[in-house]
């Protein structure tokens, strides 16, 4: 996917997609259809693009803080983009062994962070069409965490190791690999059989048997953060690093770039779901400045958002929305019929780090 928009702040300059017919799209993105299929994508783009410049006028006119684009899902319906950033089938749970400790606000953290910026991070990665998503974040807030305990270089780790190895028994966000699992059973797997480095393990996109592999780092724990708790993200952030949350993530398909919000909305009189959690991501960072953000990693390769980031706004921090699909996102058999989850796009229901993060002896 090329990048199109390299917007770190707002204002930052838009590119004008009126006159963006859907051959220069089918071009630039390298696409190819067969005959059939070329007709209803372009029907799809045409769509989506109507869409990016409606979210565009909003912001040029000051309504909005964020700004759309086209890009490589533009010639994806919504059911598409689900399916193929998820791929799950969740059918029946129960709650992870862990060795889980509850981290309690601190007070006086920074005005802001960015792991980016303390050489902790690796470089954004592309989960592609397989839900591997809770393994892309589990590992990269593992690799952050080694190179922050360690004080060294982080390291490229492999998220094949779960997809392949860490088994989901009990069916929690999903049935495990390429259909969905949540980052609690990646940190418990790497506890007891360690993560291998992506040059051992790399990266296939699909579901495979468990290989024999040399394990490269370990852990001795995670610990869980209160649900819904701004400040305890916010402290955990500032004071011991990146952190695994779940999200909302469908609105975000055509997302250009500044600070993101409405990703969840409150329902009306008659009970809908309001902010339906299928998405685990990492957050590296956080701001206070204004109506402040957090700073999200994605895993959809650096050509989507902000060099493959999202920053989601805090005005909702406070804010807790309906979940009516907790199966999709962190729940675990016998699932409840619904959760409260807050924050933009449900980001502060479901945050964990890893804790003990060292080289395998």
């Amino acid at each position: 996917m090329l990048l199109l928009v390299n917007a770190l702040s707002l204002g930052a300059p838009i590119r004008d997609w009126a006159a963006f017919s859907f051959e220069d799209f089918v071009a630039e993105h390298s696409k190819v259809y067969d005959d059939s299929e070329a007709a209803g994508r372009k029907d799809v783009y045409m769509q989506n693009l109507a869409k990016v410049l409606s979210q565009n006028v909003e912001y040029a006119a000051g309504r909005s803080t964020w700004y759309a684009t086209v890009n490589a899902f533009s010639d994806w319906t919504a059911d598409e983009f689900a399916s193929r950033r998820l791929a799950r089938q969740p059918t029946s749970g129960g709650k992870p062994a862990a060795n889980v400790v509850e981290q309690q606000p601190r007070l006086h953290n920074p005005e802001s962070m960015d792991w980016r910026t303390r050489g902790v991070t690796t470089k954004v990665k592309n989960q592609g069409g397989c839900g591997s998503c809770w393994a892309f974040a589990s590992t990269e807030v593992i690799e952050s965490h080694f190179a922050i305990a360690n004080k060294a270089t982080p390291l490229t780790l492999a998220p094949q190791t779960f997809v392949d190895c860490a088994a989901n028994p009990t069916h929690c966000g999903g049935t495990g690999g390429c259909e969905g699992s949540i980052p609690e059973l990646a940190f418990n797997f790497t506890r007891a059989h360690g993560i291998a480095l992506e040059a051992d393990i790399p990266y296939s996109g699909h579901d495979a048997s468990c290989p024999t592999y040399k394990p490269a780092v370990t852990l001795g724990g995670y610990v869980k953060l209160p649900a819904n708790d701004g400040d305890a993200l916010e402290s955990a952030i500032a004071t011991v690093g990146p952190v695994a949350v779940n999200v909302a993530a469908e609105p975000w398909q055509l997302y250009g770039g500044g600070i993101f919000s409405g990703g969840c909305k409150k329902s009306g009189v008659i009970f809908k779901k309001d902010c339906d959690l299928d998405h685990v991501v990492a957050a590296e960072g956080y701001s206070t400045e204004g109506e402040g953000y957090w700073l999200i990693r994605n895993s959809w390769g650096p050509g989507w958002g902000e060099d493959g980031y999202i920053r989601l706004s805090r005005k909702n921090d406070n804010v807790t929305f309906t979940d009516t699909t907790p199966a999709d996102g962190v729940a675990c058999e016998p699932f409840p019929k619904k959760q409260q989850v807050g924050g933009e796009s449900g980001v502060l229901f479901d945050m964990s780090y890893p804790t003990g993060v060292r080289a395998t002896d």
